[in-house]
């Protein structure tokens, strides 16, 4: 294993291109979109197993609620 010795900040400046404006950003990174008609909005599989997983959580809190609920009930009683 080797480990890179420091670079000086005059070779760190040499080396990357300077930044100007928020457009560097996004042609760097590809943030616009070349065509806007392209982006359709939909309801992938990543969604649809995102929905139902909540509704399962909650329906799993709502239980859990339920038997701590019904259990105090019963301490109380004893």
């Amino acid at each position: 294993m080797t480990i890179k010795k420091p670079m000086k900040a005059a070779e760190a400046a040499e080396q990357a291109p300077a930044a100007t404006g928020g457009a560097t950003i996004a042609d760097r990174f590809k943030l616009d979109l070349t065509d806007p008609s392209a982006a359709r909005p939909s309801a992938g599989k990543g969604t649809v197993v995102a929905l139902v997983a909540g509704l399962l959580a909650l329906a799993v809190a709502g239980v859990l609620v339920f038997v701590i609920y019904d259990h105090w009930k019963f301490l109380q009683a004893a």
